[in-house]
């Protein structure tokens, strides 16, 4: 039953849709056992909504790679907050933090709002354009480049390599090459924060990662593993979920244009219309690795202390239990209790933030983009499966 579920979860039906086979996961099959060359054996997947929270709120698991992989196998991302657990988990957590109180987020927005139009207008000069690579792309990039202080015009080298880092991290696409591409790939993005950070530390300016280099040289709070650990987490982080939010949204809207004509008409929706692009085509289906801290059952599978578990939020987010009529895209949708920004002590950081840009996307789009619509029947997502994301997605507007 796991082997057949691991070939399909590798099929270009899935990548396309891979709600049919939640739907069945959920009913026959909500705890499984994904056999996997990226942890030993494999990994428990978890799809239900109920089961999904238990873990990541009450199950006793843990997230520090450190105590099963040996030092050789560790990458910054490793050493970052996002794998790690309290005390760690708070400290950096903390200082990670400083960069997105509400006032800082706020303050970001005209600025966003100026990228957004400027970007907007390239979509329609180009139309036909690829809505990706024109907006969804580079808008999440020039705000987290700005945030951190990474040069915007470096944008092209680390977007790649971070495409390569996610497509080589996935357990069940990732081959030989693609884990050799990513992490020659990561070893890039090492070595380009090293040099960024070395230069802060000789001309330190109001960003993100001159905050950061402050606290470990002043404060000692940050090892040199983990300021490179951070830097690259909140680079990654910082625009690969948003991009895939708002290519996801808008292809969502495109395929629902009565929601689409509900949200023009009345804007008051727009909040609970990104919530609901959220749940409905979540840019991260499946979490990274939490590990058993000693065994438990759920769902009569006994999992084993240091066993791997992810979480299938992409699943959870359609669990009828939860979400009645949960295949059907309404933007009026109250209560919609997702997941698709995690939840507990490792709930994204940086969620404020892409709530922002999706809500100054999405209110420009409708607003300056009337007769948007789309240009292709099949559009290219890329093949990864823990997350969900459009390659292309061409557009014409009139």
């Amino acid at each position: 039953m796991t082997e057949s579920i691991a070939a399909e979860l590798a099929t270009p039906t899935f990548l396309a849709d891979p709600y049919p086979v939640y739907r069945r996961l959920i009913a026959q099959t909500p705890v499984f056992w994904l056999p996997h060359s990226n942890a030993p054996g494999g990994m428990w997947c978890v799809a239900r909504y109920d089961h999904v929270t238990f873990i990541l709120h009450q199950a006793p698991i843990f997230k520090d790679t450190s105590r099963i992989a040996p030092p050789d196998r560790l990458t910054p991302l490793d050493r970052a907050m996002l794998q790690r657990d309290p005390p760690d988990h708070t400290r950096l957590r903390r200082l990670a933090s400083h960069a997105f109180t509400p006032r800082r987020i706020q303050s970001l927005e005209p600025h966003i709002e100026q990228m957004s139009l400027e970007l907007l207008t390239r979509i329609r000069e180009r139309s036909p354009a690829d809505f990706i690579a024109d907006y969804a792309r580079p808008l999440p990039i020039m705000v987290i480049a700005e945030l951190l202080g990474v040069p915007f015009e470096d944008h092209d080298r680390f977007s790649a390599w971070s495409d390569q880092i996610m497509t080589g991290s996935d357990s069940v696409l990732g081959g030989e090459e693609a884990a050799r591409a990513s992490q020659e790939a990561m070893a890039s993005l090492v070595a380009y924060f090293t040099s960024l950070i070395e230069r802060r530390r000789r001309q330190p300016r109001d960003d993100l990662i001159s905050a950061l280099i402050a606290a470990r040289d002043a404060e000692d709070r940050l090892s040199e593993d983990e300021l490179l650990g951070m830097c690259v987490l909140l680079l990654i982080a910082g625009h690969e979920t948003t991009v895939n939010l708002i290519g996801n949204g808008l292809l969502t809207l495109l395929r629902h244009p009565d929601q689409l004509a509900l949200l023009r008409r009345h804007s008051e929706y727009l909040t609970p219309a990104i919530e609901e692009m959220l749940r409905f085509e979540s840019p991260v289906q499946r979490s990274t690795p939490r590990f058993a801290a000693e065994s438990f059952e759920i769902e009569g599978q006994r999992i084993e202390a240091g066993q791997q578990i992810s979480l299938m939020f992409g699943a959870a987010n359609r669990d009828p239990a939860y979400f009645p009529d949960p295949d059907r895209f309404d933007v009026t949708r109250h209560p919609n209790p997702h997941v698709g920004f995690g939840s507990g002590i490792h709930y994204c950081l940086g969620a404020p933030l892409a709530r922002i840009e999706a809500r100054v996307a999405f209110s420009h789009i409708l607003e300056h983009l009337p007769t948007i619509r789309l240009a292709t029947d099949q559009p290219e997502w890329k093949p990864v499966t823990w997350l969900r994301g459009l390659r292309r997605l061409p557009v014409r507007c009139d």
